[in-house]
């Protein structure tokens, strides 16, 4: 048998598989390397860290959660709530304001305003802004320059137009489509009735200013709100204001609204009556602008007051402003004239004017004189033309004049003519001089002790001079009645500041450094007319709640000068109905008039050197049963003229007429 040969076959390698057989090895090598890793344990630190860490993590997540759903679960329903929950205020209308008549003074009325909002404006294609602008020009009947200058330098809204009238409203109402960007808004207004007096009253509105903010929004004010700014608006915007209402409103998260709700209806502001009667208001300001006219005057006061109760029948400083101005904001031109105004329309001299009183409280410092027993009804002093005090170590004298030579007087006659001499002596005392010196006269009485400034500080004080009265209107003064100690305070220089017999003497006759508002002057005439009661004015006489239709009766309080003996009244008044019913009395003009009036006329320097003086007069009638009081001023009279009685002659004529 054959045998067969077995053939071997042999490849040659190639040169890639010797590079795959090495990438294979290699590979290989790195799988292992990988399983051996991953096989290798952890150490214990490690494992130990990493397990706190865990654990920490996971408390702080509890602990938050816990937090956010227990602890924090209140408050934050509170704010989901809120997002889900917002609401916006009703307004209602400011309570109304009447005379003592229910003459509606203060109404609240819609005003219409033309505002452009930019951002909407500028959406619109640019090429249809001018034409826009065009036919609101031709609307609003301006120029079409003023009105490119006012969009020019407003801010983001620009209020382009006040108060529109029926006309203007209809065309911006039919062409609204085509005028993107401009916006009629509605507004209520306060309308004032057209009385210039009225302004210091009633006063106006305007918005919260920055230091107002804190105290306002505390109170439930909104940004933007209106408050009264002067006046019993001010005074009284506690009972004026309405009582917003509110509306809540439910929405989804996405601010689709699902529901509204009333929550508070709104309630209108309360009402007042003020004690003012408005066509003697309005009388009153028409004698006084005539008498500032006649005499070239620009500014005077009076106030009319019932002595009984306080009640201010009519109250009018001139100039006055139209407050109308104010409602819904005022322009920046009025403004700057009523601030660049001379005459300060702006100031209620009534009550924040203060002046020298002059002769018109010559009746309380008599009160005074026969309170302290200084002087009796019987005693008759000599009032020479001038009364000369003699300097005891230098023998120099000094004269104080009177306007009139008087002669022997007593305290009736010195209040009804007004004699200057008589309360020099009663006020500040007099020696006599030496029979050598050439100021000697017999007839002159000799070391009369006088009430001294202390004793007549007293009586001023009693009677109101100094102090503010109280009244329901904001921005009163208190005046002066000057003290030695006041005057070393004021002035700088040891001769200044020292208290001297001349200063007594001046303040005796309401000169000097005394300073007194016309409404204090009628304070304290009412005190001798009621004989004793000291009233506290008042503007407002009730409050009206237009929900209850309740009333609340405002009094303005009345204190009892218990000081003096009842009989004293008696003589002092008679002296003051002598300075109208005798011949020589210093009112005699008004003993014409229908009823016994009684008065005071005052005439105080103001100017050392010129013959210009403040004119007042203080009247009470009628004499035996007093009604009313008035105080007249006329500021800065030349010559010594008759101007505020005969204002006064004219009111009392009315009053009287048609009362």
């Amino acid at each position: 048998m054959r045998k067969r040969k077995s053939k071997k076959y042999f490849r040659e390698i190639a040169i890639e598989d010797v590079f795959l057989d090495k990438l294979a090895k290699s590979d290989e090598n790195r799988t292992e390397v990988s399983e051996r890793k991953l096989e290798v344990p952890l150490r214990k630190a490690n494992f130990v860290f990493l397990l706190l860490l865990g654990i920490i993590v996971f408390g702080v997540f509890i602990a938050f959660t816990f937090r956010l759903q227990v602890y924090g679960r209140e408050k934050y329903t509170a704010l989901a709530d809120q997002n889900k929950y917002i609401g916006y205020n009703i307004t209602s209308e400011r309570g109304v304001i009447y005379d003592r008549n229910m003459n509606q003074l203060v109404r609240n009325e819609a005003s219409f305003d033309l505002w452009l909002i930019k951002v909407k404006f500028y959406e619109q294609q640019f090429s249809l802004m001018p034409l826009k602008l065009e036919i609101v020009a031709k609307i609003l009947e301006q120029d079409l320059d003023s009105l490119y200058e006012k969009i020019k330098i407003g801010g983001s809204e620009i209020l382009l137009a006040k108060n529109l009238n029926h006309k203007a409203l209809i065309l911006l109402e039919t062409r609204g489509n085509e005028l993107g960007g401009f916006g009629v808004r509605k507004q209520i207004v306060r309308h004032y009735e057209g009385v210039e007096s009225l302004g210091h009253i009633l006063g106006y509105l305007g918005k919260i200013n920055a230091e107002e903010t804190e105290e306002f929004m505390e109170l439930g004010y909104d940004f933007g709100d209106s408050i009264g700014k002067e006046g019993v608006e001010k005074i009284y915007e506690k009972e004026l204001k309405e009582q917003k209402g509110r509306v809540q409103i439910e929405r989804t998260a996405q601010g689709e609204i699902l529901s509204q709700k009333v929550m508070e209806y709104p309630k209108s502001g309360k009402a007042l009556v003020l004690s003012l009667d408005l066509d003697l208001q309005k009388k009153v300001e028409q004698v006084l602008s005539q008498t500032l006219k006649d005499v070239e005057s620009e500014k005077g006061a009076v106030i009319i007051l019932n002595p009984n109760n306080g009640e201010v029948l009519a109250s009018v400083s001139l100039p006055g402003f139209d407050n109308n101005l104010f409602s819904g904001g005022i322009s920046f031109e009025d403004f700057e004239k009523l601030n660049q105004n001379e005459n300060n329309p702006q100031l209620n001299r009534v009550i924040s004017g203060y002046y020298p009183p002059g002769s018109t409280i010559k009746p309380t410092i008599a009160m005074a004189g026969l309170s302290e027993d200084i002087i009796s009804e019987n005693t008759s002093l000599y009032a020479p033309l001038d009364l000369c005090i003699v300097n005891i170590y230098t023998e120099d004298g000094q004269c104080f004049s009177d306007w009139a030579f008087h002669g022997w007087t007593d305290v009736r006659r010195a209040i009804a003519e007004s004699v200057n001499p008589f309360f020099y002596i009663i006020g500040g005392g007099y020696t006599r001089p030496l029979s050598s010196s050439e100021f000697f006269d017999e007839r002159l009485v000799d070391n009369f002790k006088g009430l001294g400034v202390r004793l007549i500080n007293k009586y001023l004080d009693l009677f109101g001079y100094g102090k503010k009265t109280g009244i329901d209107l904001p921005g009163e003064v208190g005046g002066r009645v000057p003290t030695p100690e006041w005057k070393e305070s004021y002035y700088s220089t040891a001769e200044t500041q020292r208290w001297y017999l001349g200063d007594t003497y001046n303040l005796s006759i309401g000169q000097g450094n005394m300073l007194a508002t016309p409404l204090q002057m009628a304070v304290g005439t009412a005190a001798i007319a009621n004989q004793g009661t000291l009233v506290s004015p008042k503007i407002v006489k009730q409050i009206i709640n237009p929900q209850t239709k309740e009333t609340e009766q405002v009094s303005g309080g009345v204190s009892q000068i218990t000081d003096i003996d009842p009989y004293i009244y008696t003589i002092v008044r008679q002296g003051m109905r002598q300075t109208v019913a005798s011949g020589g009395g210093s009112a005699h003009r008004l003993d014409s008039l229908p009823v016994e009036v009684a008065a005071k006329t005052g005439t105080a320097q103001i100017y050392p050197s010129k013959e210009i003086y403040h004119n007042w007069i203080a009247v009470f009638a009628p004499y035996e049963n007093p009604e009313i009081v008035i105080v007249v001023l006329i500021e800065e009279v030349e010559g010594l003229r008759v101007a505020a009685q005969t204002t006064a002659k004219e009111i009392l004529q009315y009053y009287f007429e048609n009362n």
